[in-house]
C-alpha cells in the first residue's frame, strides 16, 4: 500500500476540488469532486495542476475542427466533452466500429486521450463516457448502445454521482438512499424539483430520449489558420512529422466542413535563434496533382518532403498555411472503370514519385511543332495537365516545306504524285542529345565503321525565323554489320553528323 501511495500522479484541480485525475490517480482512489486534502491523503505524491481555460478552449476547438472530417455536427458539452452526431455517416465510414476507430486515431494524432461512448441521445452518450472515465478498470472500454430500450436499462445502472450537478449537493443523494439513476427516477417529481431544481428532470428526460435536446454545433472558421508551439526544440526534420501531423489533421477537418480540397499548402517553421546568422523562419511548400483533403495522403507527402529536408536551425514552432482552396468533387461510383479513374491513378503515381525522388527528377516528354528533330521533342519536369485540356492534335507537316529528291517540285505534284500520301521515312527510337560530328573517308561518313546511305534524300530547312536556321539532307545509313543510323549532311559545309540510332 505504501508503494502505491508513493506513485507520482497528476490531477487538474482548482483551489478547492479535483477536476480531472489521471489514470494513476484514479487507481489510487482519487475522483473528480474530491477535495484537495482528500486527494493528498489518498495519493501523497499527487501533483496538482492549475487549469488554463484559454489553452483548454484552444485545444478543444482544435480537436473539434479535426473531427469535422467525420460529421458536420460537433457540439461542446460539460467536462471537456465533445458530442458528435454520427448517425447519418455510419454507412459512409463502414459502420460504428470502424468510425470509432478512425475517431480514436484522429484524437491520438492530436496528442489527446479520450473515453468514447455511443448512445441514441446526447446526454446518454455523455453519461456513458463519464462512467468509462470514472472507473479506472474500464478506462479502455467503449460503451456502444444503439437501441432505445437498451439505453434505458444501461443508464438506470449508472451512479447518480456522474450527473454534472451532483458535486454541488455533496452527499445528499447518498443520505436519501439514491445511488443510481433508477433510484433517482423513482423519487417523486415534486420533491426532486423542490430540492434539486427543475433542471434535473429535464436532463434525465433528455438522456432517456423523452425530451428534445437541441444543441448549438461548432462552426468551422471561414479561413484556416493553425499553429503549434513545440514543447522542446527539434533538430531534425523527420522529428517534425509528429507535431506537423496535428496541423494536417485539423486542415483535413476544416476542408471537410467546407466541402473543399486543395492542391498545395505551406508549412512555416519558426527557428530558435541559436546564432546571429540563423534564419528566424523558413518554409516547406508541398504540392500534388489531384486536389485532396485526405489526411493520410497529405501526411504521407509531408513525410517524404521532411525526409529530404535539412533544417537550417532548431525549430520551436510550426504554422500551416493553406490559401489556394477549391471546391471538392466527390468521386462517383461506376459499374465499369472510366478513363478519368486511370488518369487520376497516374497523377497520384507521379506525385508520389516526385515526393520520393524530387520533382526535378520526374520528367515528361513534350512534342513541339518544329521540323528540327532536336527541337521537336523536349523533356521538362512533369506537370499535371489542366482539367478539361485536350491533347494537342499532331501537327501535319506542310507538303511544300521539305524539298529535294524525295519530293518533286510543286508544279509536278498534280501530274506525278498519286492521290494517297507517300509514306514518310522511318525515325529512330534513340535520338542523341546533340548531333555527333562524323569523319569522312573516301566520301563516306564513318561511325566506327564506314556507312552507306540506304534511302533517298530527305531535306529539312527550318528555323530561319528564330536565327537558328538549318539546311540538312537526311539519310538512313547502315554499316556492314547490319546496324542502322540516322545521319545528315549540312548543305553549306558538307559536314556529316549522326542524329539518332535505330534499334
Amino acid at each position: 500500500m505504501d508503494g502505491a501511495a508513493n506513485v507520482r500522479c497528476h490531477a487538474l484541480a482548482d483551489h478547492v476540488r479535483i477536476l480531472i485525475p489521471d489514470l494513476d490517480a484514479l487507481r489510487l482512489g482519487v475522483r473528480a469532486g474530491n477535495t484537495r486534502s482528500h486527494a493528498l491523503a489518498l495519493a501523497p505524491q499527487i501533483v496538482m495542476l492549475t487549469p488554463d481555460p484559454a489553452r483548454e478552449k484552444a485545444a478543444l476547438e482544435a480537436l473539434a475542427l479535426a473531427l469535422l472530417a467525420f460529421t458536420p455536427n460537433v457540439a461542446f458539452a460539460e467536462g471537456n466533452t465533445l458530442l458528435l452526431e454520427v448517425g447519418a455517416g455510419l454507412r459512409l465510414f463502414g459502420g460504428l466500429r470502424a468510425l470509432l476507430s478512425r475517431v480514436a486515431s484522429t484524437v491520438g494524432m492530436l496528442g489527446h486521450t479520450a473515453r468514447f461512448a455511443c448512445a441514441p441521445t446526447a446526454w446518454g452518450a455523455w453519461l456513458l463516457a463519464a462512467a468509462c472515465a470514472e472507473r479506472a478498470e474500464r478506462a479502455g472500454r467503449r460503451w456502444r448502445v444503439v437501441k432505445q430500450a437498451t439505453l434505458a436499462r444501461t443508464l438506470d445502472t449508472l451512479p447518480v454521482s456522474l450527473l454534472p450537478f451532483a458535486a454541488e449537493h455533496g452527499d445528499v443523494f447518498e443520505q436519501i438512499g439514491c445511488t443510481t439513476l433508477a433510484d433517482l427516477r423513482r423519487l417523486p417529481r415534486e420533491g426532486i424539483v423542490r430540492r434539486f431544481g427543475d433542471g434535473v428532470l429535464t436532463l434525465l428526460a433528455q438522456a432517456f430520449g423523452e425530451h428534445p435536446d437541441p444543441r448549438e454545433y461548432f462552426q468551422a472558421p471561414a479561413s484556416f489558420h493553425a499553429q503549434l508551439e513545440l514543447q522542446a526544440r527539434v533538430d531534425s526534420a523527420e522529428a517534425l512529422l509528429f507535431a506537423a501531423r496535428r496541423l494536417v489533421v485539423q486542415l483535413a477537418g476544416w476542408l471537410g466542413a467546407h466541402h473543399a480540397a486543395l492542391r498545395k499548402f505551406e508549412l512555416r517553421l519558426e527557428h530558435e535563434l541559436a546564432s546571429r546568422h540563423a534564419p528566424r523562419t523558413s518554409s516547406l511548400k508541398l504540392g500534388w496533382a489531384v486536389p485532396s483533403r485526405d489526411a493520410d495522403h497529405l501526411i504521407w507527402l509531408l513525410r517524404e518532403k521532411l525526409n529530404q529536408t535539412e533544417l537550417a536551425a532548431p525549430v520551436i514552432g510550426l504554422k500551416l498555411v493553406a490559401d489556394e482552396v477549391s471546391e471538392y468533387a466527390a468521386p462517383t461510383g461506376t459499374l465499369f472503370p472510366m478513363p478519368e479513374a486511370s488518369d487520376e491513378s497516374m497523377a497520384r503515381l507521379m506525385e508520389r514519385l516526385g515526393a520520393r525522388l524530387g520533382a526535378q527528377n520526374v520528367l515528361q516528354l513534350s512534342a513541339h511543332e518544329d521540323h528540327r528533330p532536336e527541337r521537336a521533342m523536349q523533356t521538362a519536369a512533369y506537370r499535371e495537365p489542366a482539367a478539361g485540356r485536350r491533347k494537342p492534335a499532331r501537327a501535319k507537316k506542310p507538303a511544300a516545306q521539305p524539298t529535294g529528291d524525295a519530293y518533286p517540285p510543286p508544279h509536278q505534284a498534280v501530274l506525278d504524285l498519286p492521290e494517297s500520301p507517300l509514306p514518310s521515312q522511318p525515325r529512330p527510337v534513340w535520338m542523341l542529345e546533340r548531333p555527333l560530328r562524323l569523319v569522312v573517308r573516301d566520301e563516306r561518313p564513318v561511325y566506327r565503321r564506314p556507312l552507306k546511305t540506304l534511302t533517298r534524300t530527305e531535306r529539312i530547312e527550318a528555323g530561319w525565323w528564330d536565327g537558328e536556321g538549318v539546311e540538312r539532307d537526311y539519310y538512313v545509313a547502315g554499316d556492314d554489320q547490319g546496324r542502322m543510323f540516322w545521319v545528315y549532311r549540312e548543305r553549306l559545309s558538307g559536314q556529316w553528323f549522326l542524329q539518332g540510332l535505330f534499334g
